[in-house]
């Protein structure tokens, strides 16, 4: 029998801290979100008109923060510090991850 507690932010992450009943002291933790909404913006934005945010330039992809978590364990990759960007660019640049962009082209 195991026991489980979540923690809920305010994009919809849920974290899961899964305790387990037959070996004391043995935890695990969980992830699980729907990024449906943010995939199906992405796609929409990647269809429509190119548009810029400021003028200055646009809006080449959109990474809920799920997604950043599954870089972040599956491949070392952090999407919120600056030296981990060619690392980012290259996933984004992945058919894998295509619906995390909202404009065609490369990276």
């Amino acid at each position: 029998m195991s026991r489980m507690l979540y923690l809920q932010t305010a994009d919809g992450l849920v974290e899961h801290l899964v305790a387990d009943a037959s070996e004391p002291g043995r935890y695990a933790i969980r992830y699980e979100a729907d990024v449906t909404a943010n995939i199906e913006e992405n796609k929409a934005r990647f269809n429509g008109p190119d548009r810029t945010l400021d003028g200055l330039g646009r809006k080449v992809a959109s990474i809920p923060n799920a997604v950043a978590m599954i870089w972040l364990t599956r491949y070392g990759v952090d999407v919120f510090r600056k030296d981990h960007w060619p690392a980012v660019r290259r996933l984004l640049n992945d058919p894998e991850w295509r619906h995390l962009r909202t404009a065609p082209g490369k990276i």
